[in-house]
């Protein structure tokens, strides 16, 4: 089984947090806000995983 992250938008709503930083890097409890849909996919034995986001942002 294959695991999908929507992680696109451009954080207007977390200005002015999200002017330097992707909102998906935005720290959570100490860790970037993406780390926790990954291991839930994770802890459910999903192993093969796709980060979908906006193409003008990959890799900002």
């Amino acid at each position: 089984m294959k695991g999908v992250i929507l992680a696109g938008g451009l954080g207007k709503r977390l200005e002015p947090l999200t002017r330097i930083t992707n909102k998906h890097l935005l720290p959570v409890y100490g860790k970037p806000m993406i780390y926790y849909p990954i291991q839930a996919l994770v802890d459910a034995g999903i192993k093969d995983i796709l980060i979908v986001t906006g193409g003008n942002h990959a890799g900002e």
